[in-house]
């Protein structure tokens, strides 16, 4: 099972028209109609669902070029290996004696039986 890939750029359609009147506003203090109606504001939702569309992709990269883009920056995979976990065992009552368990014992998948390696 992978493990989920993080979105690359997590902005959506409002972030990016927000920012970009933000800039208008610090950039081009001459321009004060900020309503839809404005031709202005239209071009920059038309830029801003372009750009949408663009991350959207961008986000949804296969893995194979995902690991690619991790190489291109130093970024190396560590080869697939066995999981290991400790184990607490709780008995069920008092024992007559002491309880050993063997190096290599496992459990099974629902957890409730275990495995000695011969």
């Amino acid at each position: 099972m992978a493990l989920p890939v993080p979105n690359l750029d997590d902005r959506r359609f409002q972030d990016l028209v927000d920012d970009a009147k933000r800039l208008v506003q610090q950039r081009c203090p001459e321009w004060t109609d900020h309503n839809v109606s404005d031709p202005g504001v239209t071009l920059i939702e038309t830029f801003a669902w372009m750009t949408d569309q663009v991350l959207y992709r961008l986000n949804r990269v296969p893995e194979r070029n995902y690991i690619k883009f991790l190489e291109l920056i130093g970024v190396r995979l560590f080869p697939p290996t066995a999981a290991r976990a400790a184990i607490t065992f709780w008995l069920a009552g008092p024992q007559p004696g002491t309880i050993h368990i063997r190096p290599g014992s496992h459990r099974d998948r629902r957890g409730d039986r275990l495995h000695h390696d011969r």
